[in-house]
């Protein structure tokens, strides 16, 4: 397929200029794709119509991965072009994959029976962890607050580990202007609040996480019923993924006495 294909060496190609747009959330808003790299990540992508791959991104030494018939053309770059485009570093092909525009979150719709999880992280990293730790735990859904990274920037992709398309994914309102109906109760991760192993949470949540080092805006704190993660060993918090994984884990399990 390579031989048939042109190498763009120039960086002044269009294609080339269009791939290099998706390692922004502009890029990706406007084009409705993402990038994508990892022989595993790749192979779990290409095997479901959600996230099939739109192309393959090569070097004149690479070849799609095998199995994967379709489609799906080939770009083959130079390979400085490459590696201009491989912000993952990963060896082996990249891919462009569909990254949907997310509907909007409606608190007034009904919800779906389980976690609801609102994450204003503007980490990309953190991003991808807490949707991957959503996915695994069971949460129905994940809202992004307007503070959120694009969850489909190159970070996030790669720390979700293909979860974003496992998962329905919602864009919400800012942070301090998060409401929920009376029905559906919001617990909001904060240091001083009760320690989830005393709680037994409803059947349908919503759980809030805060922004990285700066927490939750007052006005919300007093929406929300304030739920903590008890720690040991002078330790005041975890990172903002791993609070979310553990808050997951900790809804999963039987309440404490």
């Amino acid at each position: 397929m390579n031989a048939l294909s042109p190498v763009i060496l120039s960086a002044d190609n269009p294609v080339l200029k269009s791939l290099m747009a998706l390692q922004s959330a502009r890029g990706i808003r406007r084009q409705g794709r993402c990038l994508a790299a990892g022989a595993k990540l790749l192979a779990e992508l290409a095997g479901a119509p959600a996230s099939r791959p739109l192309a393959w991104i090569l070097t004149p030494g690479l070849r799609p991965p095998p199995g994967r018939p379709g489609p799906a053309p080939s770009i083959v770059l130079s390979p400085e072009r490459f590696h201009a485009v491989n912000i993952f570093g990963t060896p082996g092909p990249l891919a462009v994959v569909p990254a949907p525009e997310l509907p909007a979150f409606d608190p007034q719709a009904p919800w779906p029976d389980g976690m609801t999880l609102f994450l204003p992280f503007s980490d990309p990293e953190n991003v991808g962890g807490a949707i991957r730790a959503a996915a695994g735990l069971g949460a129905a859904r994940v809202v992004l607050l307007r503070e959120a990274a694009c969850p489909y920037l190159p970070k996030a992709v790669r720390s979700s580990a293909g979860t974003l398309w496992k998962i329905r994914l919602e864009q919400g309102p800012a942070l301090a202007r998060l409401e929920a109906p009376a029905e559906h109760p919001l617990w909001a991760l904060d240091m001083g609040g009760t320690p989830l192993d005393r709680l037994r949470p409803p059947a349908v949540l919503g759980l809030v996480a805060g922004q990285e080092g700066q927490g939750l805006p007052e006005p919300l704190k007093a929406r929300c019923r304030r739920v903590s993660i008890p720690m040991a060993n002078g330790v005041e918090s975890l990172n903002a993924a791993a609070s979310v994984a553990v808050a997951l884990w900790a809804w999963r399990r039987p309440a404490g006495p």
